[in-house]
């Protein structure tokens, strides 16, 4: 057993290991224990980011990593799997649950703080990890469920009646993804006979069409619903401005992403056919979320619904992708999934960035009313200065990662003949200029309303300089992605390579044949 093998469960059993100590620790209710809970999830996350790293350097060389647990072989046990795309949303995910950290212990109340931020987050890490390196379909159900357990207690924390509210439409509407899920894999099991992913994809090439219909029906209403794809993404708005600014981050690189990261593992896997059949469907579900998401964004009267409804309208990108993984063209098979990927990692990065400053702001002022707010360039330059750069990279302005996602997801569309989506995505970026110069002028622009004054306790340079951390960082990396542009690309496009390779997925697994009863071997019988 090589080391990378070695270490291929440790994201999983990193957090939920020291999220059990956390807890074990908390039930002492001493005053010491959140600094001890502080110290032992900087060490988890730090952990987590060298292990995640470790991964992406060995799966970039074109290697797939396969640990069997129990060392049962595939498909009796439970198959744990990483390549490319595994490593880079394990790390992407990593960095930002570490950069958040800092956020988190300089703004969170003492309140949220006892009741169980800081386990739970690490909980919510474990889930999230899981789904990514699991090649089991009924154990990402059950990371999904890990998933929304610890997002409804990060949610509800606080017990604030819009809190409360948010959490349990949230919880609700995403129950109906997971009965999805659990339905299409009991389906997949008593007709393909495995749950192993690898044995899924190998038999499901000979499965009747209108059963692959089915089970990839079930599948992507369960993964669009994750993810917030149009009219699914309902939860959404309705529940990411109620929690604490630094949940509201930590959701907006996590959840959804997870559900994206889902659909791009699994239709390539299993339906190859079926995704080049409903590219029409996926083109016009793509669409409808970018427009809706980004007119959304216009009506909404605080920082944090503004930008919650960004994240539906980023979807809509990566469902393009998607929708063009397969199809044939000058760039190659895969080039549309591989823009996707990139697209994706820079949301992640700007989108964190952006809500995590524009918290930020609502903490240290008491609100996130537009309305209310204005003034700040002066006060906080530096803010405003990354703030800026955020929200022009979520636009696809250069020298930014979103400039360079944004232009290949266009070569990609145009070239394989999906005008019309191709310029909704022009028309969608323009409108979403406009909504960040919009909410940068009600922030920073005008004159600051004398009513509102900055809380003490926030306003401290030790404690704004913690909180700045994170949007700072994030927005140094969009502009590192957008300069060195090629380096990135050569990475998503190998991660791209080795999701749509099925028959190296299945060998990389090996799942043994199930045994065969022996032919009946008539006899002679004698008079």
């Amino acid at each position: 057993m090589s080391l990378y093998t070695a270490i291929l469960p440790l994201p999983v059993a990193v957090p939920l290991l020291f999220a059990a100590l956390e807890i074990i620790a908390g039930l002492s209710r001493r005053s010491r224990i959140i600094q001890l809970q502080k110290v032992l999830s900087l060490v988890a996350l730090v952990i987590n980011l060298v292990v995640a790293l470790l991964i992406l350097s060995f799966t970039l060389t074109g290697e797939r990593i396969v640990f069997q647990m129990g060392l049962w072989p595939a498909p009796f046990g439970i198959t744990v799997y990483a390549d490319a795309l595994t490593g880079i949303m394990l790390v992407v995910v990593a960095l930002l649950a570490l950069l958040l950290l800092p956020y988190a212990t300089a703004s969170l109340d003492s309140s949220r703080e006892r009741l169980g931020y800081y386990p739970m987050a690490l909980l919510l890490l474990m889930g999230a990890n899981g789904a990514f390196i699991t090649g089991d379909l009924f154990n990402l159900y059950v990371f999904y469920e890990v998933l929304l357990m610890s997002s409804f207690v990060l949610l509800a924390l606080g017990g604030t009646p819009s809190q409360i509210n948010g959490a349990i439409r949230y919880v609700v509407l995403n129950l109906m993804g997971s009965i999805m899920l659990l339905l299409a894999a009991g389906i997949t099991y008593g007709t393909i006979g495995t749950l192993n992913m690898a044995q899924i994809s190998e038999r499901m090439v000979d499965a009747p069409y209108g059963l692959q219909a089915l089970i990839a029906g079930l599948l992507f209403v369960a993964f669009a619903g994750k993810a917030a794809v149009f009219p699914l993404f309902f939860w959404l708005p309705s529940s990411y401005h109620t929690p604490h600014p630094a949940v509201t981050a930590l959701f907006s690189g996590v959840l959804t992403k997870v559900g994206m990261y889902s659909l791009f593992r699994t239709f390539p896997l299993f339906f190859p056919d079926v995704l080049v059949a409903w590219q029409p469907f996926i083109m016009t579900m793509a669409a409808l979320t970018m427009f809706v998401g980004v007119l959304g964004a216009f009506a909404q009267p605080t920082i944090r619904r503004l930008l919650s409804f960004h994240i539906i309208s980023q979807i809509g990108y990566m469902l393009m992708g998607l929708g063009v993984a397969l199809t044939p063209g000058p760039y190659g098979a895969g080039f549309g999934l591989a823009m996707a990927i990139l697209f994706l990692v820079h949301n992640q990065l700007v989108k964190t960035a952006l809500l995590a400053g524009g918290g930020q702001i609502e903490l240290e002022m008491g609100t996130g009313k537009l309305s209310e707010l204005g003034g700040l360039v002066t006060a906080r330059p530096v803010l405003a200065v990354i703030f800026f750069a955020a929200a022009f990279s979520l636009a696809g302005f250069p020298p930014t990662s979103g400039f360079v996602g944004k232009l290949g997801l266009l070569q990609v569309t145009f070239s394989t003949g999906q005008y019309l989506v191709a310029g909704i995505s022009v028309v969608v970026s323009l409108l979403t200029t406009m909504s960040m110069i919009r909410l940068w002028q009600y922030l920073f622009w005008g004159k600051q309303n004398p009513q509102l004054k900055p809380r003490p306790n926030l306003a401290r340079p030790a404690t704004r300089n913690l909180m700045l951390l994170p949007a700072a960082v994030l927005v140094a990396l969009s502009l590192l992605i957008g300069i060195f542009a090629e380096p990135a690309m050569s990475v998503v496009q190998t991660a791209a390579s080795q999701a749509i390779d099925r028959a190296g997925y299945i060998e990389a697994v090996n799942p043994q044949p199930a045994p065969t009863p022996a032919p009946a071997v008539a006899q002679e019988v004698t008079p």
